[in-house]
């Protein structure tokens, strides 16, 4: 079933027919009482919602656990593509509503809604041949220097490799923190993160509360030098949230890394980026990675790791129907104060 959380009547989104028959309507202020079952998909009308209220109501269709979107009547969002940073499956903007919400169009939302999961549970149930290290094999990568990001045209679908990172601490920074110190603890680690992939020529691309998503050239030398960089971050996080990022407590890293493709856009004009890559790297990187680790999808080139790292990554079973390796974690935790030698 199909639940749009809005004021408006179905007929004022578009819904008519036999679209009717998918919906239910429920007001605003039930989306934290609605007990959803595993295959309701929720949609969330942000018309006229401030940015706390739409926090908050985000928050709690979040925690359901459920397939999400969001319904956007009047365009109202710059960047509809942070909805998908933030786990949603689905976007209903202007022009899909002005021509009709359809039972076709919801029905194709579930379809590419339910593909990543119907696929993994096809795998699991196949029998599985013995456990094989795989060939160093997959996508060619280009060859020669990296031109420059100004070198590609707007709208291009490009291949690119997508490195999601997160930070987080044992408990909720923001809250431990206060609101200012944490837009400028954001600030901090924007720079340091951009100085820090700056040799592999990494592109900060989108972010959002703590987490940001650089975009790669599809260059060997330059994903081998985010990898190096990405598993010294993980080694280093404990020193790196007090000393480089001037936090009074240790940080761990989530990090994430995909390979696909996607049109192109300069930062700050993503919001009408929609690709199966960007939208997997989301989920991959909020829902599925884990922390103080560098978890890869299968799409990713083997050339991608060097290969002398290799042996420090590990099956991770499957996600969305492609198969994932974690980097094997580091001992990286600092001792509380005052405690002894173990």
């Amino acid at each position: 079933m199909t639940v749009i959380f809005t004021e408006k009547k179905a007929a004022a989104l578009g819904i008519s027919g036999k679209a009717l028959q998918e919906v239910t309507i429920l007001p605003p202020g039930e989306t934290g009482k609605y007990a959803p079952a595993p295959e309701d998909r929720i949609y969330l009308d942000i018309s006229g919602l401030k940015a706390p209220n739409l926090k908050k109501a985000l928050g709690q269709i979040k925690k359901k656990n459920v397939s999400w979107g969001i319904v956007d009547p009047k365009g109202e969002s710059e960047d509809p593509a942070a909805f998908f940073f933030e786990g949603a499956s689905d976007y209903l903007g202007p022009k899909i509503l002005k021509a009709g919400l359809t039972k076709k169009r919801l029905a194709a939302a579930a379809l590419w809604q339910a593909r990543g999961a119907s696929a993994a549970k096809e795998k699991e149930s196949a029998k599985a041949p013995p456990a094989k290290e795989p060939a160093r094999t997959g996508p060619k990568l280009q060859s020669g220097k990296f031109p420059g990001w100004s070198s590609i045209k707007p709208g291009t679908v490009t291949p690119f490799f997508f490195l999601f990172i997160s930070i987080e601490g044992d408990s909720n920074i923001r809250a431990r923190v206060g609101e200012a110190a944490f837009t400028s603890l954001k600030n901090r680690l924007r720079g340091f993160l951009c100085r820090r992939f700056e040799s592999a020529k990494a592109l900060l691309w989108m972010e959002t509360e703590g987490n940001c998503l650089f975009l790669i050239p599809p260059r060997a030398a330059l994903i081998r030098e985010a990898v190096i960089e990405s598993l010294k971050l993980l080694m280093a996080a404990p020193l790196i949230g007090i000393e480089n990022l001037g936090l009074p407590f240790p940080v761990h890293f989530t990090i994430a890394l995909h390979y696909g493709k996607t049109p192109y856009r300069a930062p700050g004009k993503t919001g009408n980026v929609i690709s199966d890559a960007v939208n997997f790297i989301f989920h991959l990187g909020m829902k599925r990675a884990e922390k103080d680790r560098l978890t890869v999808s299968g799409e990713t080139p083997r050339e991608a790791i060097p290969e002398k790292l290799d042996s420090l990554f590990i099956d991770a079973g499957e996600y969305e129907g492609r198969s994932l390796r974690h980097s094997r974690r580091f001992i990286t935790q600092l001792r509380p104060q005052g405690t002894a030698e173990p």
